[in-house]
C-alpha cells in the first residue's frame, strides 16, 4: 500500500506539472497583464485566483468521480475542455475587434477593457476546464481512503498554481523586455490573435 500511495503522489506531481504548462495556463495572462499595463504583482493575484479556481473545479469533480465511477471523466473532457477553449477564443475576438474600432475611431487614448471583466473571464475559463488527467488518480485514490484524496488534491492545487506563478512571471518578465514601440499601436489586436489561436489549439488537443 505504500508503494501504491508513492505511486500515486508521483503521478498527481506529474500530471498537474505538465498541466501547468500548458500555454492557456500561463500566457494569456502574461498577455493581458502587458496588455492591461497590470503591475506584476496584479498578474500575479490574478493567476493565483484563477489557479486556485482551476484547482478547487478538478478537486470537486475528482471527489464526483471517487464516488460515482470513472464513466463520468469523459462527459467532464467532452464539455469542459472545448468551453475554455471557446472562452479564449471570444477573449481572443474582444481584443481584435475593439482593436479594429479604435483604430476606425482614431481614438488614441489607448482605452483598456474593465479589469473586471478580464479577471472574471479568465478565473471562468480555468475553473470550466478542470485537469481532467488528473481524475482517475481519484479514483484509484478513493480505494484507500478520503485522507489520501485530500492530499492528492493537496499536491495537485500547489504544483498546479506554482507552475502557472512560475512561467507566467517568466512571460510576464520577458514581454515586459520586449520593445514594444513600433507595433504598440496594434497590441489589442496582436494580443488578441494570440488568445485565439492558443484557444483552438485548445480544441485541437482536446
Amino acid at each position: 500500500m505504500y508503494n501504491t500511495t508513492i505511486s500515486l503522489i508521483g503521478a498527481t506531481f506529474l500530471i498537474a506539472l505538465t498541466h501547468a504548462i500548458m500555454p492557456n495556463h500561463w500566457m494569456p495572462f502574461a498577455l493581458i497583464g502587458k496588455g492591461q499595463k497590470w503591475s506584476l504583482t496584479k498578474t500575479v493575484f490574478i493567476t493565483t485566483i484563477a489557479g486556485l479556481g482551476h484547482s478547487i473545479a478538478t478537486t470537486i469533480l475528482g471527489f464526483i468521480i471517487a464516488i460515482l465511477g470513472f464513466h463520468i471523466t469523459k462527459y467532464a473532457e467532452t464539455f469542459a475542455e472545448p468551453l475554455a477553449g471557446g472562452i479564449l477564443i471570444v477573449l481572443g475576438i474582444i481584443y481584435v475587434v475593439v482593436g479594429r474600432l479604435r483604430h476606425g475611431t482614431h481614438n488614441h487614448n489607448h482605452a483598456k477593457f474593465s479589469d473586471k471583466t478580464i479577471a472574471i473571464s479568465l478565473f471562468v475559463m480555468l475553473s470550466s476546464s478542470p485537469c481532467v488527467a488528473a481524475l482517475p488518480i481519484f479514483l484509484a485514490a478513493s480505494a484507500f481512503s478520503w485522507g489520501k484524496l485530500l492530499l492528492l488534491s493537496i499536491i495537485l492545487s500547489v504544483t498546479t498554481i506554482s507552475g502557472m506563478l512560475v512561467l507566467t512571471i517568466l512571460a510576464y518578465n520577458g514581454v515586459k523586455k520586449i520593445n514594444l514601440c513600433s507595433i504598440e499601436e496594434y497590441e489589442k489586436e496582436i494580443i488578441g490573435g494570440i488568445l485565439i489561436v492558443i484557444g483552438i489549439i485548445s480544441f485541437m488537443v482536446h
